[in-house]
């Protein structure tokens, strides 16, 4: 894939397209195929994020979730993908959904609509990174402890190893050339971890799991009824396949990204569902004791698995979990470059505060958005703040990332089939016709139904340290957001250029 792309040179019609929308050709197109795939796959990374995010679906629904669960996930995946592959086909800008809502909402409200789809898709990447972070950060803290048992981690020392992998992934991201070079290595890793967690779980373990309980088994320790258990618990399996959107705001720094962003797009889901369900298998024939995972002492359940497996044992663990760690990472590096184009794009349209300095291209030998990138980091390291306040944060980052993305793509869709319709846009070389249209549909009821299922707390009765927080992150941010829009942002704010 990769060495195709670096054969062809880039076709004049590229830049033609991003001048034809009204923008200047500013950023040079150092992705190939390959590390835009990177980009994609690092981010979503979903076999990863099913064992990080281990503790949410295997009391959920343990054995059904992750092993049936996962196909509605890849049907839905598959869906969310195609529908967004079209109108990256059709429209490739780096503002993604952003431009979308522009193109294809009416005349009246459609400045407005590309503020809010854009806040909203700006907000999900800084919540994903966030929650990604965190992730990390626990992770790192849990590694530490195995090391060395008699300390202790506080949440400020978690705090400090967030601010320091913010600090770390956000110069990976300040030059263009290496840029893709850096994709190519967190791609491998990411690749190879569930390949070493899968190999290593079925060896290590002596006593494993019949086939009835991992294929017919189900496990519910959440206190909520079976079905609504089940639904609740696809949260987890769910985060390995959100953020696809994140390659359509690279469409400006790859040769072809009519062609090129749809194939990473659908090459992320299938990667992803390829090696998510045998890692799930290999979880639930190798975990020992469901209910000690989840109320795990080292607060890491992937990580009290792994204790299980080796049986006391240390070594193995802290490599396992360092794998996890480092993929980890990697999402955090793929995500930083997703959220900075955002912000870029949003600002080029006077979209942002002190726009006039977001929406520049630093010179070489930077050649990305840096003051984006920066405005974007900042914000994420001010998120990992609430982390001092709430040690659940994570759960209400990652309810919070999936919702507002779903909720800007479905603005998107709603306006293509119910104003402009499907057959009155141009068609780039991705179209898939009337199956478009049943995944446009998929998605639209995938929407509605996370925003009721996801907003549930992973557990009942409910505390006040279980309980999900996601609709105040929402409200907070949706508040925020209309603030500066009133104040300054309906005067100042262009929206993107109409295509002649």
């Amino acid at each position: 894939m990769d060495s195709y792309n670096e054969k062809q040179p880039e076709k004049p019609s590229d830049s033609d397209d991003v001048v034809a929308m009204g923008y200047a050709a500013e950023v040079p197109r150092k992705f190939t195929l390959l590390t835009l795939f990177g980009i994609g796959y690092e981010i979503c990374v979903s076999p990863v994020a099913l064992i990080v995010s281990l503790g949410l679906s295997i009391g959920s629904g343990g054995q059904a979730t992750l092993v049936w669960g996962q196909f509605l996930i890849y049907l839905v995946a598959f869906c969310v993908a195609a529908s967004l592959a079209e109108l990256a086909s059709a429209y490739p800008n780096a503002g993604g959904q952003y431009y979308w809502a522009a193109m294809l909402a009416p005349p009246p409200v459609r400045r407005v609509t590309a503020f809010v789809v854009g806040y909203l898709s700006w907000a999900s990447a800084l919540l994903g990174c966030a929650s990604s972070l965190i992730a990390a950060a626990q992770m790192a803290g849990a590694l530490y402890l195995l090391g060395h048992p008699t300390a202790s981690v506080q949440p400020w020392m978690t705090f400090l190893i967030y601010q320091a992998f913010n600090a770390i992934m956000f110069v990976f991201n300040c030059w263009a050339t290496i840029t893709p070079r850096f994709s190519r290595f967190w791609l491998a890793i990411a690749i190879a971890t569930p390949i070493i967690v899968f190999v290593a779980l079925l060896a290590r373990t002596e006593s494993k799991r019949s086939a009835e309980f991992v294929f017919t088994g189900f496990t519910n320790l959440s206190g909520w009824p079976d079905g609504l258990a089940f639904l609740t618990g696809l949260c987890g399996v769910n985060w390995g396949f959100c953020g696809l959107d994140a390659v359509t705001h690279m469409a400006e720094e790859i040769p072809d990204p009519r062609r090129n962003v749809p194939r990473a797009l659908m090459a992320t889901v299938a990667i992803g569902a390829i090696l998510s369900w045998p890692v799930a298998i290999a979880v639930l024939f190798c975990v020992q004791d469901i209910p000690e995972v989840i109320d795990t002492s080292t607060g890491i359940a992937s990580l009290q698995l792994f204790l299980q497996v080796f049986k006391g044992s240390t070594a193995g663990p802290i490599a396992l979990q360092t794998t996890l760690l480092l993929s980890s990472l990697g999402a955090v590096f793929g995500i930083q470059a997703w959220q900075a184009r955002l912000a870029w794009s949003i600002a080029r349209d006077d979209g942002l505060p002190f726009s006039r300095y977001l929406k520049t291209i630093a010179p070489a030998p930077f050649q990305v958005p840096l003051w984006a990138h920066l405005w974007s980091s900042l914000f994420v390291a001010l998120l990992g703040c609430l982390y001092l306040g709430s040690s659940i944060a994570f759960n209400s980052f990652v309810s919070g990332t999936m919702l507002m993305q779903y909720t800007a793509y479905s603005v998107c869709i709603l306006f293509l089939i119910f104003y402009r319709g499907r057959d009155n846009i141009p068609h780039g070389p991705f179209w898939l016709g009337k199956l478009g249209l049943v995944c446009n549909i998929v998605t639209l009821i995938w929407t509605l139904f996370t925003v009721v299922i996801y907003s549930f707390p992973p557990d009942y009765p409910t505390t006040l340290t279980t309980m999900n927080y996601v609709s105040v992150v929402l409200v907070g941010f949706t508040f925020i957001f209309s603030v500066y829009y009133i104040i300054y942002g309906r005067k100042s704010f262009t929206g993107p250029p109409e295509l002649e």
